[in-house]
C-alpha cells in the first residue's frame, strides 16, 4: 500500500511539473506573439524612413547630374561615413525613381531603391499599385503602398516622390 501511494505521488508530481512547463511555455509563446507586430512596425517604419531618405537623395542627385534618364544612388553609413552600396536608378521625367504604374512597377521601386526583396527580417511585405485617377481623379495621387500583416504601411506617390508613414 505504501508503494502504491509513493507511485501515485510520483505520477501527481510529474503531473503537476508538466503543467507547470506546459503554463510557462505557452506564457512564453503568447508574450512573444503579442509583441511580433511592434518589431514588425519598427521594422517597416525604419524602412520607410531609408527608403525616403534614398529617394530624396536619388532627386537632388538627378538634379546636380543635369537630369539624366539614369543615375548611380551611393547609400552611405552616416555612423562609418562609407559606401556602403551603389545602386543603378531609373528616374523619371519629373526627377523620381521610375515607376510602371502597376502593381509589379511598385515590387521593382522597392527592390530598386532598397536593394533588397520585400520581405523584412522573416515577414513578407505587400507591394500594392494604387491609381489616381481611379482614386480621386488626379494622377500625382498615384502611389505605392508597402505595408505588413501588423497594420503598419507606407506610401510612395510615384509622380511627385512623397513618402507618408501610417502606423
Amino acid at each position: 500500500m505504501a508503494q502504491a501511494e509513493a507511485s501515485t505521488k510520483g505520477v501527481l508530481i510529474n503531473f503537476i511539473i508538466i503543467v507547470i512547463m506546459f503554463v510557462l511555455i505557452a506564457t512564453f509563446v503568447w508574450y512573444f506573439d503579442k509583441n511580433e507586430p511592434n518589431v514588425q512596425k519598427t521594422a517597416l517604419m525604419n524602412a520607410a524612413d531609408k527608403f525616403n531618405n534614398l529617394v530624396i537623395a536619388a532627386h537632388w542627385q538627378w538634379r546636380a547630374k543635369g537630369e539624366p534618364e539614369r543615375i548611380m544612388l551611393v547609400d552611405y553609413n552616416i555612423d562609418t561615413q562609407k559606401e556602403t552600396n551603389r545602386l543603378p536608378v531609373k528616374m523619371s521625367d519629373l526627377g523620381w525613381p521610375r515607376v510602371e504604374p502597376n502593381m509589379d512597377g511598385c515590387k521593382k521601386v522597392w527592390d530598386m531603391i532598397l536593394d533588397m526583396p520585400l520581405q523584412l527580417d522573416t515577414f513578407r511585405v505587400r507591394a500594392e499599385f494604387f491609381d489616381g485617377i481611379n482614386n480621386g481623379g488626379k494622377i500625382l495621387d498615384s502611389k505605392c503602398r508597402f505595408s505588413i500583416t501588423a497594420g503598419a504601411w507606407f506610401d510612395y506617390y510615384i509622380y511627385t516622390g512623397r513618402v507618408q508613414k501610417f502606423e
